[in-house]
């Protein structure tokens, strides 16, 4: 939603959805979460793409999940977010730090299918590349 300029918007429909809750306090909780615990909830879902494959189906869902974790987890390990214990004030600027990460990154070779950036086409919906 940060990347589109949308998060006014997604928050309110929570707002409208969920009300009585604070989105910009969620958000920067979630955020922390993700930024803490990454690495865990990576490996986490590792064994449940795992076990997915073991009952016969891709795990599209959990392999993603555990990927996008990683990668988050990576860049906290490299102290893009600064102390990882700290708790967060502010969402959107670990989400522009995010962006900032996913717009340095190497760019996709064609025909590849995992370029490492999550904002690359697989992932905003555009099958065109």
């Amino acid at each position: 939603a940060r990347a589109y300029g949308v998060e006014d918007a997604v928050l309110a429909s929570l707002a409208e959805t969920f009300p009585g809750i604070d989105w910009e306090k969620q958000g920067a909780y979630f955020f922390q979460r993700v930024i803490q615990h990454g690495r865990r909830r990576a490996e986490e879902m590792r064994d449940v793409a795992q076990t997915v494959r073991e009952a016969g189906l891709t795990p599209w869902s959990a392999a993603g999940t555990a990927e996008r974790q990683a990668w988050v987890a990576d860049l906290a390990d490299g102290g893009l977010f600064g102390d990882r214990d700290t708790p967060r004030k502010d969402w959107r600027a670990d989400a522009d730090r995010i962006l900032a990460a996913c717009t340095s990154s190497s760019p996709r070779k064609r025909g590849s299918t995992n370029s490492g950036n999550p904002l690359d086409s697989r992932f905003r919906g555009n099958d065109k590349d």
